[in-house]
């Protein structure tokens, strides 16, 4: 049985760091409580986040347009297109997808992240939209998703690039679950488009879902790091409530990346996977690194022990580094390896 228990705990470096935070008291939900307000808070933080960032890219030569996507229920959401004044060869587009537990985050919270993968990367980054918790219930997130993946491939012209291109995705948190599951479905529909996926922090399946019978059960990380700081597993159950998946789709691996059947999807795409230790999903990510090597994906693996979940969040953290290299490294992985598959 795996245990990955070695990389939980707050580290030392990040307990020193946290002494300088002014963090909100975390929610008590088991009260009535008002999840506007608490969205528009969480936003708020990320917002003066962005703004810093934001300063100190001037003259970044990125072109930010934003349009909107008709969905399979006939409804229209936005997308961010990120053009960088240089792009690379062959023609390559990021389908990217934000966190917050589906139910927080918004195109513009990431405008800095957005603009940085597209100028270091050469991608025409595409930032979407999905529509958020708790006011639409799942699938809805995972089909805006696979109809943002089915638009940008029949609209290459509206993305100024030409008719054939390389495709990849990236998710934040829940945003990566939302990135590996149009990987998965696509597989499980006899298509191979997507050419690479990066994976950071990834929640990849339901809380009651998660393979517990895979990890020692007092090791697993929603009970090590049930209590952790910035994601509580408290905050994993009231996002999955908020979710509202209905029973007939619960078992789905569209919904649970994770438990995709290995007789049905027999490869997958590079994969780059992010992981914090003490984060209550960090047996997602590694629990899918085990599930590849075993089909032989290539992969990469960035792990920060006893760090909390998405502690990049925090401009000053003194891990961000470490992040930002990793994952432009991961990124810069990922394309070379499918190049390299798409020239054999």
């Amino acid at each position: 049985m795996a245990d990955f228990s070695y990389l939980g705990g707050p580290s030392e470096e990040w307990i020193e760091f946290s002494k300088q935070l002014s963090l909100p008291p975390r929610p008590n939900f088991t009260a009535n409580l008002d999840m506007t307000a608490i969205r528009q808070t969480i936003n708020s933080q990320r917002f003066l986040a962005r703004n810093e960032e934001l300063k100190a890219m001037v003259n970044h030569g990125v072109k930010c347009e934003t349009i909107m996507v008709v969905t399979s229920d006939y409804l229209e959401i936005p997308v961010r297109l990120y053009t960088p004044p240089k792009r690379r060869s062959p023609a390559s587009v990021l389908l990217y997808f934000y966190g917050g537990g589906f139910f927080s985050g918004s195109l513009s919270v990431d405008d800095a992240a957005c603009i940085n993968l597209a100028r270091k990367c050469g991608l025409v980054v595409v930032s979407v939209g999905y529509r958020l918790t708790p006011e639409w219930k799942a699938p809805t997130q995972f089909q805006d998703a696979w109809d943002v993946r089915c638009w940008v491939l029949e609209n290459a012209e509206a993305l100024g690039i030409s008719s054939t291109f390389n495709l990849y995705v990236m998710g934040i948190s829940a945003g990566a679950c939302l990135a590996a599951s149009i990987a998965i479905r696509e597989r499980m529909s006899g298509e191979a488009v997507i050419k690479g996926q990066s994976l950071c922090v990834p929640w990849l399946c339901l809380p009651e879902k998660f393979p517990i019978e895979e990890i020692l059960p007092e090791k697993a990380s929603p009970t090590q790091c049930r209590d952790a700081a910035l994601l509580p597993h408290s905050w994993v159950l009231k996002y999955s409530e908020m979710l509202g998946t209905p029973d007939s789709h619960r078992e789905s691996p569209v919904i649970n990346p994770l438990l995709f059947d290995e007789q049905v999807v027999t490869s997958l795409p590079p994969s780059h996977i992010m992981v914090c230790g003490d984060d209550p999903l960090r047996d997602h990510g590694m629990l899918m690194k085990q599930k590849l090597d075993r089909l032989r994906v290539l992969t990469k693996l960035h792990v920060y022990p006893g760090y909390p979940h998405f502690f990049r969040r925090f401009p000053n953290c003194p891990a961000n580094k470490n992040w930002d290299s990793d994952l432009l490294e991961g990124l810069q992985w990922m394309i070379a390896q499918s190049e390299m598959e798409s020239q054999e």
